[in-house]
Parts: C-alpha cells; structure tokens; sequence
C-alpha cells in the first residue's frame, strides 16, 4: 500500500455516500510548496521538512503536499530538480559567454558560489545528499545530477584549457574541481574556518595562476602575428 508524505499507512473507509467533487488546486500551488520546502530545509535542516512546517511555510495543507507529491520522497526527488535545473543553466550560460576569459568566468563561478552559500541553497543540497545515502531513489537521482555537472566542467575545461596550453585530460579536471567543491561545501556547513581550511584563498590563487597562463598565451599569440 503506498505510504502518504507523512508516511502513515492509511486504510480506506467504505463511503457512506457519494463524495464531493473536489476543487482544483490553484495555478502555481506546487511551486508555491516547493519554494516553501526549499526555506524550511535551507533554514531548519532535513528533520525540519514535514508536511505541517511546509504547509505552514506555503499556507496550505497536507492534501495538497500528497496531491502534488504523493510522498516525502517524491518532494525530495521535485527538490532536486528545482536546484539543479536553474544551477546547471546559469553554469552553462556561464562558460558559453565568449566575451570573458575563463579567469573572470572562474571568479564569477566563485561569487555564485558564494551567494549560494549565503541563501541556503547550498545547504538544501548537502541535506538532500545526507539523505541519499540511506534511500536508493535519492541516491540515483543524485547521481545523475552529478554526471549532469561533471559534464559542465568537462565542456567547459575542453573549450578553454587547450587556449591556455593546459594539457590535462577534461574528464580528470572535472572530477577534480568538483570534488573539491563538494569537499568544500561540507567543511563550510560544518564550521570550518576560511583560516582553517583557505578555501577562498585557494579559489583566488587558482584565478590568478590561470589569468597568468591567459597573459602568457597573448603575449605569445601577439610575437607569433608579428613574426
């Protein structure tokens, strides 16, 4: 028997009489509940993220978390994509701009980044990743947005590192990056210091040294057109 959002086991009751029809939810109600459970984990965590915070987040009711959502589950799995879907377009939009060098496109990455941190959104993925690893529709969803970013970085290292006589494998250099940021992301949400850890120093060496590669590969494309 499928299990609501609460996740209760609810046995049906023989109806005395004909049920009343039942009025559609309004327009926008289940984005209106999924950016209310998005506030309620950023801010309060995953033992946070019941029907009655959310609903009470939304100003609606837990009917309409089952009508939309059938389970907790099925809301985590709807959380995944919300973030996802709007992260990977603005990357991609990102490293696709030719009119910035890969140095600024790396800073500007930095500084989404870091208002990231600042809403919650990074904590709403840690906490959906924390909960993956017990619950294996989580887990499979969560992979699969992980190869969707790794293949963000991959384009975005075979389109720009070449130009800077950067001779890695791309497949190396996304998994790389993205191990770190992940890395990162953890430490941060579990107090680790800038003294500590350097993570943003580390970040800004990593700008410089390939601003330096981009001034080193002008100067040499510069003697190579006048020669």
């Amino acid at each position: 028997m499928k299990r609501t959002f609460e996740n209760r086991r609810r046995h049906p009751a023989t109806p005395r009489h004909r049920p009343a029809r039942v009025t559609p939810p309004a327009e926008g109600t289940r984005e209106v509940i999924l950016q209310a459970a998005l506030r309620v984990l950023g801010r309060d965590g995953f033992p946070a993220l019941t029907a009655r915070n959310i609903g009470r987040e939304a100003g609606t009711n837990l009917a309409l978390l089952n009508y939309y959502f059938g389970t907790k589950d099925g809301l985590l799995l709807a959380l995944f994509d919300t973030l996802d879907a709007e992260r990977v377009a603005r990357q991609r939009a990102l490293y696709a701009n030719p009119a910035e060098t890969l140095s600024e496109k790396w800073r500007r990455a930095v500084e989404f980044y870091r208002a990231d941190l600042a809403d919650g959104y990074v904590r709403v993925l840690q906490e959906l990743t924390a909960h993956a690893y017990s619950n294996e529709r989580v887990r499979a969803r969560l992979q699969e947005h992980t190869r969707t970013w790794r293949g963000v970085l991959r384009a975005a290292a075979e389109a720009h590192l070449p130009a800077l006589g950067i001779d890695l494998d791309p497949e190396m250099v996304a998994n790389a990056v993205g191990s770190f940021w992940l890395g990162m992301e953890t430490q941060h949400l579990t107090g680790v210091t800038e003294k500590e850890g350097t993570f943003f120093e580390t970040l800004d060496r990593i700008g410089e040294w390939i601003e330096q590669r981009e001034h080193r590969g002008g100067k040499k494309n510069a003697r190579a057109r006048a020669d």
